[in-house]
């Protein structure tokens, strides 16, 4: 296997500096979700090149692609998101984006370039994989959660796909390591929109009307108590109050209020609870004040959950090819989401992070930042995790292991 993993090596190396220069093309041209449309061109263009069978417009402008091995019956599925940021670059490289305000600040550029360069690599050893790949090109991840519209579309189906792995850069993390995380990895989100009815009066006169910006003022600061008195403590649970608005003069008594926010909960069957705890909540503190209030919930995406089987497989095949020291377990879940959740739901997900960091660096700008800047050393250690764990994933369902 020690000869596979240096052939593996070379053919990474070998392909680089053209998948550096592709992912400065796609960095320069971003496109906001649901708006994908000449990143996917590229993407199929990129595909065709190669001889690898796909399907465009999928879910919007997602693309599905297939890389048949000797069986065309299963497949392993590898995914990448392709949308950017409504972001204004600030980040002093030479190929910033041309797109004004829209920035790959979350490093999408850096996942499609991977899996070009990873299907490029299978693609060439297509005769001597016992399975098929599957090839996720998503769009709409930072908006509408493209991955459940790719799944209801059929792309686990034809070949059936057994598993599906993925990867999300990470400043915090060198660029030659891998980060995983065992369980639940992402947390399951639920949008919320409160409106706090009262009756508009004089500023005067506050007898004459009802106000609802002290009710609601009230519920802002009331719904922390949701997570700390409502949810266990070790449970991992947030409440955040994002926007609020009031108002139109300084001496009149708004109709109304408004505020929104989020909740995220490592649990997907804690939302619901917590759902119900803010709804009881607001209603409560608005009756207290004469006041009425109505609430809309926007479901966000599930909790990521990594499946057991294949984080076992994923860390030994990096530590087999980085290096053991190159993986790096990390299991404190992060409270964001990601729409990778639904591959995890329909079939048995691993999703795992990337570095992007220099060597040393402490201070690497985040994601979504519009600094953000990633090390490009780290598209050979995608490439890397992805083809060599993608093969050895293959070996286990072949040999019945899954």
């Amino acid at each position: 296997m020690n000869r596979d993993i240096n052939q593996i090596k070379r053919k990474v190396d070998d392909i680089f500096d053209d998948i550096k220069t592709l992912r400065r093309t796609i960095h320069q041209n971003p496109e906001l979700s649901e708006h994908e449309k000449e990143t996917s061109r590229l993407i199929c263009e990129r595909l065709s090149s190669l001889g690898i069978e796909y399907q465009d417009n999928v879910a919007g402008y997602g693309v599905s692609a297939v890389i048949y091995g000797k069986d065309h019956d299963r497949a392993i599925g590898i995914r990448a998101d392709i949308d950017a940021l409504p972001i204004y670059e600030k980040a002093d490289v030479p190929f910033s984006s041309k797109n004004p305000g829209v920035m790959h600040a979350c490093g999408h550029d850096m996942h499609t370039a991977i899996l070009l360069g990873t299907a490029q690599i299978l693609n060439e050893m297509k005769n001597e994989l016992p399975l098929s790949v599957r090839l996720f090109f998503q769009p709409s991840e930072e908006t509408i959660g493209g991955a459940r519209q790719m799944i209801e579309a059929g792309c686990l189906s034809s070949p059936q796909v057994l598993g599906v792995i993925g990867l999300h850069v990470d400043p915090a993390v060198s660029y030659d390591s891998a980060e995983f995380t065992e369980g639940a990895m992402n947390a399951a989100s639920c949008e919320f929109y409160v409106t706090v009815h009262g009756v508009s009066c004089h500023g005067a006169h506050p007898t004459d009307g009802i106000d609802p910006l002290l009710p609601a003022c009230e519920m802002v600061t009331a719904l922390q108590t949701v997570i700390t008195r409502k949810v266990l403590a070790t449970d991992s649970a947030v409440i955040t109050v994002g926007q609020f608005h009031s108002g139109t003069k300084n001496n009149i008594i708004p109709p109304e209020t408004k505020f929104s926010g989020i909740i995220r909960t490592l649990k997907n069957d804690q939302r619901q609870y917590i759902k119900d705890k803010v709804e009881n909540l607001c209603k409560g503190i608005a009756a207290a004040h004469g006041a009425t209030c109505t609430i809309e919930f926007r479901e966000g995406y599930p909790a990521l959950v990594n499946d057991s089987a294949l984080f076992k497989i994923m860390t030994c095949a990096s530590a087999e090819i980085l290096g053991s020291d190159k993986v790096v377990y990390y299991n404190v879940p992060s409270l964001g989401a990601d729409d990778f959740s639904y591959f995890c739901q329909y079939s048995r997900g691993l999703y795992y992070n990337v570095g992007v960091a220099e060597k040393g660096q402490t201070s690497a700008p985040p994601v979504h930042s519009d600094l953000f800047c990633p090390d490009e050393r780290s598209l050979k250690t995608g490439m890397l995790t992805e083809i060599y764990g993608t093969l050895k994933i293959m070996e286990a369902f072949d040999k019945d292991e899954l």
